[in-house]
């Protein structure tokens, strides 16, 4: 079996962008993978273009070989866009081999290890009344884990402008709000995307 085709599609998901891509076999057989660099979706487009030159034409059931060769074949290592498209590729080759297998991915693995996972839900709000209420709704409807976040940016900034300083103290008494509304068996987080600081995730806790 060789690759013939590797397809990268950028896409818009109801409130953000991302990033898939198709692999196409001459056996017919193709896989599905997704790179998780939301608002980068065509800096990864043009590496997995990249990497699909030299892709055309291998085996896909060598997906731990070509891991290897797509990570290490450069002059420089890594990067977050570069790691997201060798991702989605490898996503999507090991969904080939389950494909062709006629097995799970996560046989491919080691083999399913719990039948139970617990998730969790996002929500948000422009206020934090608003984000409380959303979560109250989460509740009701037997969620058990949340993620937390206030839209609003502070007073005196526009909607793009993130200042760490304002909005840690203003997350933190709205995060205490939450734990007095929502109880202590719910567990709840915050979502800050990577903007914090070490020193203000330390400040913050």
């Amino acid at each position: 079996m060789k690759i013939t085709a590797i397809k990268p599609y950028p896409a818009w998901s109801v409130w953000r962008n991302v990033f898939l891509v198709k692999i196409e076999t001459d056996e017919g057989i193709h896989g599905w993978g997704e790179g998780g660099t939301s608002w980068r979706e065509l800096g990864v487009k043009g590496v997995t273009e990249h990497l699909s030159q030299w892709l055309i034409g291998k085996d896909p059931m060598q997906v731990g070989r070509l891991w290897q060769e797509m990570y290490r074949s450069a002059y420089f290592e890594g990067g977050r866009v570069v790691t997201a498209a060798i991702s989605a590729i490898d996503i999507a080759l090991h969904d080939i081999i389950g494909r062709k297998l006629g097995v799970p991915v996560y046989q491919l693995l080691g083999g399913k290890q719990r039948d139970y996972v617990q998730c969790f839900a996002t929500t948000g709000g422009k206020t934090g009344e608003e984000m409380i209420e959303n979560a109250q709704g989460l509740v009701a409807d037997g969620w058990e884990c949340m993620r937390l976040s206030v839209q609003a940016p502070v007073e005196g900034y526009d909607a793009a402008t993130f200042e760490p300083r304002m909005n840690i103290a203003d997350n933190a008494k709205w995060l205490v709000k939450a734990r007095e509304t929502l109880g202590e068996e719910v567990v709840i987080g915050i979502d800050y995307h990577h903007r914090l600081s070490v020193a203000e995730t330390a400040s913050f806790c």
